[in-house]
């Protein structure tokens, strides 16, 4: 029965988001936010906007889980490492999976991120694979820009272009996808990011998203996000080392998906 279930259940979550491209929000904290977070600086940055890791000066490793509206089939798994190259260039590698064994997406993604003073700059070259059925197989190079700019201490703005390369699928077209953020400082706990997302077919998406940094441990974190309409929270822990985090996000009339994400820092060595 699960045989049927799950692929049933899949293509209803791909007409429920009513995008040609998948949801790849990797890492709770975004997923948390309701995705926005184009202006942000953190090392999730690498899975939105990989502009915002130029700044990072040590390594990182991250992973993350997602568990799909109840349907253990249907997962979404990522890791991702940065890697400071010398000062001022920062090297970042992703890999994804989401979907099931009969309906698949993959990507495997390479980014090189520079600052320049006020500005951090990024390019990237993703390679995605989509599987579907037993003989349906096919890659698509997508190469991706993008960019933030620190304005003043409390605001910074970002810009991420998806698919500058006008890479098109057989049988869909993958989108031309600009998203425009900012970052807002509103006191030295709370964070607000508001994200404007338009795809090349698509109306203008909203995303909004609040962190409260609670405790000095503990992160508290809200959004919400327009077409589809998307409500999501989370919270975090954080030391010096480990960042743990967890997100919850809900969509009628899918129900509810669960995201855990892990991140370790590695001193670099002098």
């Amino acid at each position: 029965m699960k045989f049927f279930i799950a692929p049933l259940v899949f293509l209803m979550v791909l007409i429920c988001m009513d995008i040609h491209a998948q949801d790849f929000c990797l890492g709770a904290r975004a997923r948390g936010l309701a995705n926005a977070g184009i202006a942000d600086s953190s090392c999730w940055s690498l899975f939105n906007n990989p502009a915002g890791i130029s700044r990072i000066s040590s390594y990182r490793l991250m992973v993350s889980d997602e568990y799909l509206y109840g349907i253990n089939q249907i997962r979404s798994l990522s890791a991702g490492i940065i890697i400071p190259v010398k000062r001022s260039f920062v090297l970042g590698i992703h890999v994804n999976k989401q979907g099931y064994q009969w309906f698949n997406d993959q990507q495997i993604g390479i980014h090189i991120a520079h600052a320049i003073r006020i500005y951090s700059l990024s390019a990237s070259f993703i390679l995605w694979q989509r599987i579907a059925g037993e003989h349906f197989r096919e890659i698509n190079p997508i190469l991706n820009i993008g960019g933030t700019m620190s304005v003043n201490k409390s605001l910074q703005l970002g810009l991420h272009i998806f698919n500058i390369s006008n890479t098109q699928h057989t049988v869909q077209n993958i989108p031309l996808e600009v998203k425009a953020g900012i970052l807002y400082k509103l006191s030295r706990q709370v964070l607000f990011y508001g994200d404007m997302v338009k795809q090349s077919i698509q109306p203008v998406n909203l995303r909004m998203g609040l962190e409260y940094h609670i405790h000095t441990y503990v992160y508290l974190r809200s959004g919400v996000m327009l077409k589809p309409m998307r409500l999501n929270g989370g919270i975090g822990f954080a030391t010096k080392k480990v960042l743990i985090d967890y997100s919850i996000s809900w969509q009628y009339p899918l129900g509810y998906r669960h995201q855990l994400s892990l991140l370790i820092g590695i001193n670099k060595k002098k």
